[in-house]
């Protein structure tokens, strides 16, 4: 990936992993159940990589003990406050196309960064359109908030990308403006997704090693479509995981007489992939003995896993997050980074080099739809 890196980032090369992401795409939207699971658990990736990208030291399985109130020796509860922050932001990250004020000042509260700039805001989203390639015309506006905030929130930055590739994936489906932030007992562990994104940033620069996080840059650009192109060309096997998932969740009240308690069980986690009992039971309005019991007997079928093995706090999770959540080794901060010369030219360059070429290529695309 590396010596890809070098040579930079070309017109089918984006295309491959805008194809990629397309097709992932295509796969939740056709099934929104498989798309929430799959984006629960990758939002949990996602905030532990973009905190060690910035030198915090921290692992899913800090996450857990923050919610079920059980501190860990040795973890930073900074660092696990403001991955629980990001995840929130990145499941209900609003429209920052159309609602662009709350948006930003979402993802800098969930950054830590206290307050935006009086200036540069208003050009972030110039030449916008909804057509364009959600991922090259994510890391333009992320490019123009990096430089209108001066680097000072790296997090942001990336939350920014993803809410603008989210917003412009979900532009024919809904444009609803303003966030719908649900009351989330499990601080973003539980809840619904209310997001359409699927370009990971900092998992596609923290996968297989650590590189720099420069959306204005050409040599950081090409970090990040090949650094993409890794992570989702393995992401459709998972969100794959999450179809078979829900294949065997919706047959487990087949059959069986009236109404099925334990179907209305596995489509409560199939919408909120991470719960205890008693908020099983306020869900479906029964008693906590009753949620105990079909907990109980969807894990005995393989389709949930306790992952708190704590009395005083149970929880359990559908086994992609519960896999994220488990024990697994620390991952240490990055390495030092030489830091990367932003050159708004350079980069202004780049993006007009890579529009003409998706033009053309849109263009060649067309006629031969059209012949």
């Amino acid at each position: 990936m590396a010596r890809k890196a070098e040579r930079g980032i070309g017109a089918l090369d984006m295309l491959r992993v805008e194809v990629l992401a397309a097709r992932i795409e295509a796969f939740a939207r056709a099934d929104p159940d498989a798309g929430n699971l799959w984006r629960s658990e990758l939002a949990v990736a996602e905030a532990v990589a973009s905190a060690a990208m910035e030198d915090l030291r921290l692992s899913e399985t800090d996450l857990l003990p923050r919610v079920a109130g059980a501190g860990r020796a040795g973890a930073d509860p900074v660092a696990g406050e403001l991955a629980l922050a990001v995840i929130r932001a990145m499941k209900a990250p609003g429209d920052p196309i159309a609602d662009t004020g709350p948006a930003l000042l979402r993802y800098a509260a969930a950054a830590g960064m206290a307050g935006l700039p009086a200036e540069g805001m208003s050009g972030l989203f110039d030449d916008l359109r909804d057509d364009d390639p959600p991922i090259l015309s994510a890391a333009r506006v992320a490019a123009r908030f990096a430089q209108a905030t001066e680097r000072r929130a790296p997090i942001a930055e990336r939350l920014l990308f993803m809410g603008v590739e989210g917003a412009l994936r979900g532009a024919s489906a809904r444009r609803s403006g303003a966030a719908r932030i649900e009351d989330d007992p499990l601080r973003g562990l539980s809840g619904r997704v209310d997001a359409d994104w699927v370009a990971l940033p900092a998992l596609a620069l923290t996968d297989g090693g650590f590189r720099p996080w420069s959306p204005g840059s050409a040599a950081g650009l090409a970090d990040l479509f090949f650094g993409l192109e890794r992570v989702l060309a393995a992401e459709i096997g998972r969100i794959g995981r999450a179809r078979d998932w829900l294949r065997r969740a919706r047959q487990v009240g087949e059959g069986r007489h009236g109404r099925s308690r334990l179907g209305d069980a596995a489509q409560v986690f199939a919408e909120a992939p991470c719960l205890s009992a008693p908020l099983l039971a306020e869900r479906l309005a029964i008693t906590p003995r009753g949620a105990i019991n079909l907990i109980g007997a969807l894990s005995e079928q393989g389709l949930l896993r306790e992952i708190t093995r704590r009395r005083s706090a149970r929880i359990w999770a559908v086994p992609g997050l519960a896999e994220r959540l488990a024990a697994r080794p620390k991952p240490g901060a990055r390495p030092p980074q030489p830091p990367r010369r932003e050159d708004p030219a350079a980069m202004s360059r780049a993006f007009a080099d890579l529009d003409a070429a998706l033009g053309r290529a849109a263009s060649v695309l067309g006629r031969h739809r059209g012949g």
